[in-house]
């Protein structure tokens, strides 16, 4: 599912997301596709500073691995002046650009990176844990993963994902805790609880990872 395209960034590794209105694209993404802790991946494209659009991701071997931690709605009628001469039925007629003003913004904090080996796609990966080597491009479009891909960024074994029995890691945990927002410990928490899901094998150790971290929350704050 595409969700939407970049439109900002506060740095290297936090981007910003307008999320798809309807008629701009075929299948309009709902809010459950770009919800509080929805993996995403973003297709990465050295050596080139055009923007990537759908057909491109089919073609592009990398993409940057990132978690939505943030949602901002943007409403020009809020705080206006006065009313509007228009009504709602007619804004579409009379104030088309007043539609365009409204949009649905979805911070992101990048965590790796994944590289198809031998551009095979549906085989080995190479995966990276912890902050891309390379910047998104604006306009790039923004997936939400499917829990198919959230398990092979999280495959970690001998060869590099093609292990029959690989193992899970989150390497990118101390970078995720290391970064000063209020809504990431949130949002890890809400990671630990996708993959006790996606591993059922690793639930007990798992779960020894969110209780610590639990536990570390409610210390914290008291120091």
């Amino acid at each position: 599912m595409i969700i939407g395209k970049i439109v900002t960034s506060d740095n290297h590794i936090t981007y910003v997301c307008q999320v798809y209105r309807p008629r701009e694209v075929e299948v309009e993404p709902s809010p459950a596709d770009y919800a509080f802790g929805r993996f995403v991946r973003i297709a990465v494209r050295s050596g080139s500073n055009q923007a990537l659009s759908a057909s491109d991701h089919q073609a592009s071997d990398a993409y940057a691995v990132g978690v939505i931690y943030d949602t901002i709605l943007l409403n020009p009628a809020f705080g206006s002046p006065g009313p509007r001469l228009s009504n709602e039925a007619q804004l579409d007629v009379f104030a088309p650009d007043y539609r365009a003003e409204q949009a649905v913004l979805v911070s992101m904090l990048l965590l790796g990176m994944v590289r198809q080996q031998n551009g095979d796609q549906a085989g080995c990966h190479s995966v990276m844990h912890g902050v891309p080597p390379l910047s998104l491009e604006l306009g790039s479009e923004v997936l939400a993963m499917t829990d198919a891909e959230v398990r092979a960024f999280h495959f970690f074994g001998g060869q590099g994902g093609c292990d029959p029995q690989p193992h899970v890691h989150v390497g990118y945990l101390p970078h995720l805790i290391g970064q000063r927002n209020s809504l990431l410990p949130m949002v890890t928490l809400r990671i630990i609880d996708q993959l006790e899901r996606l591993f059922p094998q690793n639930v007990s150790l798992l779960s020894i990872v969110k209780r610590n971290f639990a536990w570390r929350l409610k210390v914290e704050p008291a120091r």
